[in-house]
């Protein structure tokens, strides 16, 4: 049995927006993901899958940065800041889905890659505790800068080709990523509290498996629309929908 839940981003209330409900605008910080629910025990069969789509009528346009410097490794001309990238039936990628309100914990570690003065992927997730790797490939220095709540919890000096670095990151909420060697370098690093997550693909499409049966709140983090939050019913073995509408 499914559940079919449509968000349209005019009608919610009670996002974390820092500008009036209904603006459109950038976000660089996010700060601590808010209170926390009752927590469930134990794993079920519980599915929540769904899309994030855009519906807006403005057109959306990602920043074209001349690349400065290193140009024999990054290239020359321009590197595209693709924080929009929108498939054709307006599915939204790199959209971070997660639930809050399970209590099972797990390791969940991930890996951004720096090659040809990019970062690889652009939004990764991981739990609270574990692990982000960066990997400096380029033969040239990088110098990840990390930055939450508008404060640098990290940077690593990578001046060789092969370096990888690890750091622990312990609060649940957003990290921007940069170079401070290559302004135009940007990724996302999204802390969770529990392993039940996703990031969208090109199509907008989700799925986040495993849940206990029970009420939850589903939020979704995109770079370029902000937050947007839900409350969704787990049955024990169903699954249930959400499409989230972004304009």
């Amino acid at each position: 049995m499914k559940r079919a839940i449509v968000l349209s981003a005019a009608l919610l209330t009670g996002f974390s927006f820092g500008l009036q409900e209904g603006s459109h605008y950038s976000v660089r910080y996010v700060k601590e993901f808010g209170q926390k629910l009752a927590l469930a025990k134990g794993k079920g069969k519980g599915v929540i899958e769904g899309r994030v789509v855009y519906v807006g009528k403005r057109k959306l346009k990602n920043k074209r940065k001349l690349i400065t410097k290193d140009k024999e490794v990054c290239g020359r001309g321009y590197k595209i800041d693709r924080v929009y990238e929108i498939s054709e039936e307006g599915g939204v990628k790199n959209a971070v889905v997660f639930v809050e309100g399970v209590g099972e914990k797990a390791e969940r570690n991930a890996r951004l890659v720096q090659e040809r003065c990019e970062f690889f992927p652009r939004v990764v997730v991981l739990t609270a505790g574990s692990y982000l790797e960066i990997e400096n490939r380029d033969a040239t220095k990088h110098e990840a800068n990390g930055v939450q709540d508008f404060e640098t919890i990290f940077q690593l000096s990578q001046p060789k080709k092969g370096m990888v670095d690890r750091v622990k990151l312990t609060k649940p909420g957003v990290v921007e990523v940069t170079c401070n060697i290559h302004g135009w370098m940007k990724a996302w690093a999204v802390v969770v509290e529990n392993p039940y997550f996703a990031i969208t693909d090109e199509n907008g499409n989700f799925r986040i498996t495993g849940l206990p049966p029970g009420e939850y709140k589903l939020r979704v983090w995109h770079e370029g629309f902000g937050e947007r939050t839900a409350t969704v019913n787990v049955s024990g073995e169903g699954v249930s929908r959400v499409v989230f509408e972004l304009r």
